[in-house]
């Protein structure tokens, strides 16, 4: 059974500094995939903000934004955010055939 009155003035970091304790995302019980998940985040994040330039609709001013937050586990927006992306590289000839953006000789 759980008995939370074992916890009062006790020094045990609960999150996995102190072996006393081991909570659910340390050791065996870990997630095996949590780095692949947080490279494949970053990498998605970064293309986006490499490969297109964001705009608010109708040209909306930045300082007009509504920040309210609703409250929930990760304080999400109360009113969702529209962007605009619009592709910024530029795309040749060679990169619609090779798939590259340099040219093979043809």
């Amino acid at each position: 059974e759980f008995y939370p009155e074992r916890f009062i003035n006790n020094d045990i970091d609960v999150r996995g500094q102190d072996f006393e304790l081991i909570p659910f995302g340390a050791g065996r019980r870990g997630c095996p995939g949590l780095q692949l998940g947080l490279l494949t985040v970053k990498l998605v994040v970064a293309q986006l903000t490499h490969c297109f330039t964001w705009e608010l609709p109708s040209g909306m001013q930045p300082e007009k934004l509504d920040m309210n937050e609703e409250f929930g586990l990760s304080m999400p927006r109360a009113n969702k955010l529209l962007a605009i992306p619009s592709y910024r590289l530029q795309v040749t000839h060679s990169d619609v055939i090779y798939g590259t953006t340099t040219d093979r000789g043809g």
